[in-house]
């Protein structure tokens, strides 16, 4: 009796300091940031549809158990770098949702519907007639606000699932909304997908590093650019402009762009390629140089690089593998381009600014779905179509 009154002061308790909890975002990173990968699965058709998110335990804001009582989805944004379109309302939509934990994780998800369920699965709403709110033109770039409201006529408690012999608690969290009618027309979400890297340029090149009557301005410098997306496990391409045709070139790339060339804190980067009080000499760290590069500098020190060939009109790209797993996202890498070039200066080099990109995926989150004609007389499917690192954003309270 005394362990039983003490399971239900602890689920009491529990509940208590679980309703005071505050809506969060899922996936956590995702938390003022534009998933990237706007979508009209599940709400632009006519049809009927199936959907279900699985997001792993680590892309989940709080740990241990928390009462919802709703979540409410991000309306898409568009691109994460540009103001969004207005969205018409659309109404109204008849829906069901139903929450789990699961052992399933966004590798393992099985395109079975049935079979990412976990023991505490609940219908939290149930055939419930919606709205979906009309947007608003934005001003600027960035997630709108989560303003799909799915109020749970069924509050449900994630984590209080007891785990199976010798294993933990389920702590993955599954979301599963059954569309049975909506009517006709477009309205996309939030939803992550091909991610947009955070990248910029960083250290020094002088105006006269470039070629033989070339501009000094910005548009003629030699240029490195990045692909606008860097995923764990993918390949990610750096281009390099505004250098000799047909010319080879090497990128250089590190973890970082601190400290010192060579390791030796005497060369702090950026450094130069030139001695800066006599630009026609070479640096006085670099004896090995014999003649300069003036306004040409070095701003990584390498620990890795691929060398490349750039095609008629000065372009080439090489591309770089990103390490694989998802405890590399957050990973900035930061890169640097060289290329060969024997009229611009003595030494016979150009250098670009440095340039850093950092992993922005894929999270721990995949979507499971298939549209139906709700109208015909079979059942509904079954099963539906994986879609790793893809899912909707949502705000969870």
């Amino acid at each position: 009796m005394r362990s039983k009154l003490g399971s239900q002061v602890l689920v009491f308790l529990t509940a208590a300091g679980a309703v005071c909890a505050q809506a969060v975002v899922v996936p956590a990173v995702m938390n003022g940031v534009e998933g990237g990968g706007g979508t009209n699965i599940p709400f632009g058709s006519n049809l009927a549809c199936r959907y279900q998110c699985i997001y792993d335990a680590q892309e989940l804001p709080w740990t241990g158990p928390r009462l919802i009582t709703g979540i409410s989805i991000r309306a898409d944004n568009g691109s994460p770098t540009t103001p969004g379109l207005a969205i018409a309302a659309k109404g109204f939509v008849e829906l069901s949702v139903l929450m789990s934990t699961t052992y399933k994780d966004s590798s393992t998800i099985s395109g079975t519907f049935a079979q990412n369920r976990g023991v505490d699965a609940t219908w939290v709403m149930q055939s419930e007639r919606i709205m979906l709110p009309a947007q608003a033109v934005t001003a600027t770039p960035g997630p709108r606000p989560a303003n799909i409201d799915l109020n749970f006529t069924t509050p449900w408690f994630y984590g209080l699932t007891p785990g199976r012999p010798n294993q933990p608690p389920p702590g993955n969290l599954l979301v599963e909304i059954f569309i049975t009618s909506q009517p006709a027309g477009s309205y996309r979400i939030d939803n992550l997908s091909g991610c947009q890297a955070a990248a910029a340029d960083f250290g020094n090149q002088g105006p006269t590093c470039l070629l033989p009557g070339q501009a000094q301005q910005p548009p003629d410098y030699p240029t490195l650019t990045t692909s606008p997306s860097m995923l764990a496990g993918g390949s990610f391409g750096w281009t390099v402009s505004h250098v000799p045709a047909n010319a080879p070139f090497l990128l250089m790339i590190n973890g970082t762009n601190q400290g010192g060339l060579f390791g030796q804190p005497s060369m702090p980067l950026p450094y130069p390629l030139f001695d800066p009080l006599n630009p026609s000499q070479p640096p006085a760290g670099l004896t090995a140089l014999r003649w300069p590069a003036p306004d040409c500098w070095l701003n990584i020190d390498p620990i890795g690089s691929s060398i490349g060939v750039c095609d008629a009109s000065g372009t080439g790209t090489v591309a770089t593998q990103v390490p694989s797993g998802r405890q590399y996202v957050g990973l900035t890498i930061y890169g640097q381009a060289i290329a060969l070039a024997p009229t611009a200066n003595q030494l016979g080099v150009l250098t670009t600014l440095g340039r850093h990109s950092t992993v922005c995926g894929p999270l721990g989150v995949t979507r499971n779905y298939t549209f139906f004609d709700n109208s015909t007389s079979p059942p509904p499917p079954t099963s539906g179509t994986l879609q790793h690192g893809s899912g909707m954003v949502i705000e969870v309270r």
